[in-house]
């Protein structure tokens, strides 16, 4: 769906909501690059995850929603506005995709900051897994920790997804185990933290990602010999 810069034109309403921009989510409308693909390909890939987050856009930039043209009433938060998107998405794909090709959600890729945001003091410099009793705390949405949004964007995922075709490639869950898997503390070099910042958003390679890739190679395999009677 299409996602747009919409500067506020009135200086007065801009002093009184401290708005400085939007950005515009036509639900209804497709991006450009899908029109073209739906029909090509034996097998389509989609996924969303990091941009839907408060963090993103804040009040003072916030997202607003369209329908046919008009924002949507009342005004939807950024997660309620996620749920009619992923709907729209999973209804348009639906209908343009033909029914052979395999479909795939994959879910998105955890972060592993603790103690507090990226931009709040939050560390992502961690060097062991994760133990399984310690994943709830740190992503499950009921503990409000600050990894929780790739849950809670999943969740939306999911429910998205039930009566379609669209198979959920769920890269999540496993991925939350490996907080020692970011290059924060892997770069080679003394000091690298100091240096070049922490990064919690990829991934040490060979590594996670080799998985993932796997995963997703013995998905479509399995598909087409199915396909093929095999």
């Amino acid at each position: 769906m299409t996602r747009r810069w919409q500067p506020v034109e009135n200086p007065k309403e801009l002093q009184k909501d401290g708005i400085n921009g939007t950005y515009r989510v036509d639900v209804d409308i497709p991006a450009d690059e899908w029109v073209n693909v739906t029909k090509f390909y034996d097998v389509l890939i989609f996924n969303t995850g990091h941009w839907w987050g408060s963090d993103k856009f804040p009040k003072e930039t916030p997202l607003v929603f369209y329908r046919g043209g008009e924002p949507i009433e009342p005004p939807l938060g950024i997660y309620d506005g996620l749920k009619v998107v992923l709907e729209s998405m999973a209804s348009y794909i639906g209908r343009e995709v033909p029914s052979k090709t395999l479909k795939l959600w994959r879910t998105q890729s955890p972060r592993h900051f603790h103690g507090g945001e990226w931009d709040h003091n939050g560390s992502c410099v961690f060097d062991r897994l994760l133990q399984e009793h310690e994943l709830d705390s740190w992503f499950d949405p009921g503990f409000g920790g600050v990894n929780k949004e790739a849950r809670l964007v999943n969740s939306a995922i999911q429910e998205a997804l039930i009566g379609t075709d669209i198979q959920l490639l769920n890269l999540t869950y496993m991925s939350e185990f490996r907080a020692d898997a970011h290059p924060a503390i892997w770069l080679g070099k003394k000091d690298a933290v100091a240096v070049w910042g922490q990064d919690c958003m990829h991934w040490c390679l060979p590594g996670v990602p080799d998985t993932w890739v796997d995963i997703l190679a013995a998905r479509i395999l399995h598909y087409f010999k199915q396909a093929n009677g095999r």
